[in-house]
């Protein structure tokens, strides 16, 4: 599971709505969406450039099934 504090590194394909990789320091879970492809999650957080400085607030409908893979910590960033 994905704590407030952690960071996701998510392909275009497992969150919506936004075009390429997407960092995301994660502030927030929000509730969870059921979908014709599984379950999503809401997830606001801070948009990470490729050095890992907080760019812009980010809320984002993120897919459950890809966050273990996505999940790095900071100091991977």
């Amino acid at each position: 599971m994905v704590f407030p504090g952690d960071v996701l590194v998510l392909a275009e394909g497992d969150y919506k709505f936004g075009a390429g990789v997407l960092t995301l320091l994660v502030d927030d879970l929000m509730h969870t969406q059921r979908m014709t492809d599984g379950l999503w999650i809401f997830v606001r957080g801070v948009r990470l450039d490729d050095s890992g400085h907080a760019r812009d607030p980010r809320q984002v409908l993120v897919r459950m099934a890809a966050i273990p893979a996505a999940l790095r910590f900071p100091s991977q960033i």
